[in-house]
């Protein structure tokens, strides 16, 4: 995820596969899929660009470990590090999309106007297998720049 706001599309890609990441699929508009490994989980990376500005939203959607204890550990620590970094936000319990009648957790920060994170956590996935969607992943991580689409 260390790809800055504003690379084209072929550096992001370029800088990706340096880091071990692979392609696996051209999303329209110009967006990059690519799966490879994040604090050494499985992740699933997703990419949009602006058309003439460049890397404008990048999201990771981490693998569970198969254990819903020690993902939501790494969900904690990472909210930890979010709110040291840019100021305590609240853990909310939103409606499961995919589970009917479950919660997830997110969190959200805005460390500046114009970028936007956000830090999910979906309990009901335990798979520790998944496959290439980021709906199987249990941990979302979103970071969107919004400056250019306003």
């Amino acid at each position: 995820m260390s790809a800055t706001f504003g690379l084209s599309s072929a550096r992001t890609q370029k800088r990706m596969e340096s880091s071990g990441a692979v392609v696996l699929d051209y999303l329209r508009d110009g967006g990059i899929s690519m799966k490879g490994t994040f604090e050494y989980r499985s992740a699933i990376f997703t990419f949009s660009f602006h058309n003439k500005k460049g890397l404008n939203h990048k999201s990771v959607y981490l693998a569970s470990s198969g254990d819903a204890a020690s993902d939501k550990a790494l969900y904690n620590a990472f909210r930890n590090a979010y709110n040291a970094r840019f100021g305590t936000t609240p853990d909310r319990a939103i409606p499961n999309r995919r589970a009917k009648g479950k919660i997830m957790w997110q969190s959200s920060w805005k460390p500046n106007k114009d970028t936007i994170i956000s830090l999910s956590y979906n309990p009901e996935i335990t798979n520790r297998f998944p496959n290439n969607s980021p709906s199987d992943r249990a941990i979302h991580l979103i970071y969107n720049y919004t400056k250019w689409t306003k």
